[in-house]
């Protein structure tokens, strides 16, 4: 079951920099896993499909960058 990216951005608004960062570069392989075509044939008969969890890891990417953002700028206003 995959959550909407807006809940997703809300697991991790108490976390660090640091650990924001490490799941945004887990993020990123997954896309890029799924652009090069490295999935393997039987994930395609699963539910989310490959393309949904694709879509949906690219909305999470975008709300953990934000996210990165806003706490870069909170250091900021220390």
């Amino acid at each position: 079951m995959m959550i909407d990216p807006v809940t997703f951005r809300k697991a991790f608004e108490n976390s660090t920099q640091k650990e924001i960062i490490k799941e945004r570069d887990k993020l990123i392989r997954e896309i890029r896993r799924y652009e090069k075509g490295k999935i393997p044939e039987e994930d395609y008969c699963i539910d989310p499909s490959p393309k949904v969890v694709y879509r949906m890891n690219n909305l999470y990417l975008a709300e953990l960058c934000h996210l990165i953002i806003e706490k870069d700028k909170e250091k900021d206003e220390y």
